[in-house]
């Protein structure tokens, strides 16, 4: 009775004492690839992160009952604009809806708001990084008024075992990153509704 008191106060103590490690998410630019010739819009546009979002940090779980913590859009960022400038001539970021001063300038003709949502996951009781990641990206695209063009969801899932993340501890974070976004280059380059919108 004694011993089973004492293992439930340990045990106890051992979740309790579980940490949230550093992480990344950031894509390798090298995974996104350049503009796909001949099928860029011919736009100018304009993405919204605020300096909230950029500062906002998401712990989920990792192994071993650890957790990860990162900075989704300020990791996801830099991929992001390299993602929409291969679909679009020209883009721009804005802080908030209201800079009017800069979408003038720029004659952005469309804004783009991204929303971020993660979650990761790892059933080894001896590691910390999770060997599950997923990424769900949802972007609303509007005119300058606000008005709803177009409007995508699209996830990313990002796996790897010991062997393969022992010298890269953010791997399955970055390969989501990578799928989500190069799923979101996809989806903006082949929607009838950005091309009808710019054609009018």
């Amino acid at each position: 009775m004694r011993f089973s008191k004492l293992f439930s106060i340990a045990f106890a103590a051992v979740i309790l004492s579980a940490c949230a490690h550093p992480y990344s998410v950031s894509p390798s630019a090298d995974k996104l690839g350049p503009p796909i010739q001949g099928q860029q819009i011919n736009a100018s546009v304009a993405y919204i992160i605020t300096p909230e979002q950029t500062s906002l940090a998401v712990t989920t779980p990792g192994g071993g009952g650890d957790k990860v913590t990162y900075q989704p859009y300020r990791d996801i960022e830099t991929g992001f604009y390299r993602v929409l400038s291969n679909v679009f001539t020209k883009v721009t970021r804005l802080k908030s809806a209201t800079d009017t001063e800069t979408m003038a300038k720029n004659n952005i003709s469309m804004i783009i708001t991204p929303t971020i949502k993660t979650d990761s996951s790892s059933p080894s009781a001896l590691t910390w990084p999770p060997t599950r990641f997923t990424t769900e990206l949802t972007c609303k695209v509007t005119d300058k008024n606000g008005q709803l063009i177009f409007e995508t969801k699209v996830s990313g899932n990002g796996a790897a075992e010991f062997d393969e993340f022992k010298k890269d501890f953010n791997l399955t974070g970055r390969r989501a990153s990578e799928d989500v976004l190069l799923k979101l280059q996809r989806s903006l380059t082949e929607s009838p509704e950005l091309k009808s919108y710019i054609a009018r």
